[in-house]
This record gives C-alpha cells, sequence and structure tokens, in this order.
C-alpha cells in the first residue's frame, strides 16, 4: 500500500490536488484471487481544525463500494453521477471498491438497480459475517491487518456460495471494462456489438449485475478522463480533449461536464491552476 500524491490518477476525484490538502488517501490491491471481482482497497483519513469543513465531491463510478466509517460498516449502491462527501474533525474509512458487476455474484437479493443511490447497513447485505469482519477492524492496529481481514471476508463467502463464481470476471465486467478502456465505443449499440450482445441483452445485463445501463457507464467514465485531462494536460484544447472523448457536440460535452463538476471545463482547468 502507498500514500497517493497529486501525481497519481485522480479516479473521478475532482479538484483532485486541492482535496489531497484536506485528507490523505491509500490505494492498494486485494489478494491475486479476489481480483476478478475486487479492484482495489482504499483508506481516506482527515484530521481537520476545529470549525473547518471539506466537501470532496467526485464524479462517481459504477461500481458498489463498501465502507468501514467511523459510524460503521455500510454498502453504497452504485451512486447517482456525483457523489459528495462532507468531512469534519479527526476520522477515517476504509473502503472496498468493486469492478463494474463484481458484487452481483457476492448478492442473494435481486437486481443491483435496486441498491441504486443507496446506503445500507453492510449487517444487512451479508448478515453475520459482516460483524465478525466490523468486529476484526475495529480491533486491528493497521490498514495491513485490515487488508487481510477484509480478504477473508471475501474469501469466506466465495467459498459459500462456489456456484456463483467463476475465476474469469463476470461478462458484465468485461462488458464495462472493454467500455472503459476502448473510446471507439461511443454507443451502446457499438458497445453491444463488441460484446456479441443484442443492446436490449445488454442493457438488461447492465442493468441486473452492474446497477446502472451501459449508456451511463460509458459517460461516468468518459467525464472521469475529461476531468484528469483537464488537470494533466493544459496544451490539449477543451474542444480536442471532447472530440477524442466521444463528443461531436463539444456544447453537450460542456453541458455535460458542468452537470457533475458545476463549472464549465474551461473554468475547472483554471481552478486547477490555482494555489
Amino acid at each position: 500500500m502507498r500514500h497517493v500524491t497529486p501525481a497519481d490518477p485522480a479516479n473521478g476525484i475532482l479538484d483532485f490536488p486541492k482535496g489531497l490538502e484536506r485528507f490523505q488517501l491509500q490505494r492498494f490491491p486485494p489478494a491475486e484471487d479476489l481480483r476478478a471481482w475486487i479492484e482495489g482497497y482504499w483508506v481516506v483519513a482527515w484530521d481537520l481544525p476545529p470549525g473547518q469543513v471539506h466537501r470532496q465531491l467526485n464524479v462517481s463510478h459504477a461500481s458498489i463500494t463498501i465502507a468501514c466509517e467511523p459510524e460503521g460498516p455500510f454498502l453504497y449502491g452504485v451512486p447517482n453521477r456525483t457523489f459528495e462527501r462532507e468531512i469534519r474533525g479527526t476520522g477515517a474509512v476504509f473502503g472496498v471498491k468493486f469492478r463494474p458487476g463484481g458484487f452481483f455474484p457476492f448478492w442473494n437479493g435481486g437486481s443491483l438497480r435496486e441498491l441504486m443511490g443507496k446506503r445500507v447497513p453492510l449487517q444487512d447485505a451479508l448478515g453475520g459475517p459482516a460483524g465478525e469482519w466490523t468486529r476484526g477492524m475495529t480491533a486491528a492496529g493497521d490498514e495491513g491487518t485490515r487488508a487481510a481481514l477484509t480478504d477473508e471476508l471475501w474469501r469466506n463467502l466465495r467459498r459459500a456460495s462456489p456456484e456463483r463464481f467463476t475465476e474469469a470476471p463476470a461478462a458484465a465486467t468485461a462488458a464495462a471494462e472493454r467500455i472503459i478502456r476502448d473510446h471507439s465505443i461511443l454507443s451502446v449499440g457499438m458497445a453491444a456489438e463488441s460484446c456479441g450482445l443484442s443492446i436490449r441483452g445488454l442493457e438488461r445485463r447492465f442493468t441486473r449485475e452492474v446497477g446502472i445501463g451501459p449508456k451511463e457507464v460509458i459517460r461516468r467514465f468518459r467525464l472521469q478522463e475529461a476531468a484528469e485531462r483537464l488537470l494533466r494536460e493544459p496544451a490539449t484544447s477543451c474542444s480536442q480533449i471532447a472530440l477524442e472523448l466521444g463528443y461531436f457536440d463539444q456544447a453537450h460535452f460542456i453541458r455535460d461536464f458542468k452537470a457533475v463538476a458545476g463549472v464549465s471545463p474551461e473554468v475547472y482547468r483554471q481552478r486547477q491552476r490555482k494555489p
């Protein structure tokens, strides 16, 4: 595990360098045998002066998250397009970020669409194993121990229902990650064709196993990349970034970006340069 610096990928955290002035962030991988489902673990810790409040805005991922927070552990369904977290005082959160569709085999409910935008006590979602994990996390003295306890939780849940798992990523996970990597996929039709599915078939699979549709997955990750490039590439014009991310209409790009960041791409870029 390592502390994240402003030179690392923001992964959807808006105003990333300024955020790291208010909190510390660590990212580290799960055990090798869990990586088909879990993208990684993260720890956010903060110690703010009395009366100071920081509100962190993020472009949301197409992922389920488990967060062990000061008030307890919670399961977060795929959030709305943006997610804001307020921190004050002193605290820390240990998080588990699943790959898109990666949580579905662990879930004994129905469609993950039912969890969209919800915050559910982990015990309600997983039952007894969540309580045992929470006690261990509370007693653990370091993040390495917490990571090992978290590996064991998901490993045990996998062993309990082996028929729900294969060694390879689920079809929805593979499709979502193809969309994320391949910038030539600009529409749901193109995504469906690349996966060998009908548009309706792809939409049903994403709604059930990811929690949002493929069109929204495409939009979120393009906006995350837009924010990253506006931060890292001062010489690249906003119109060029828009074009390379599949926006043939710059006005559409500006409208989409402003909906998540609150400001236009150009104003956002200028804001990143200010001390």
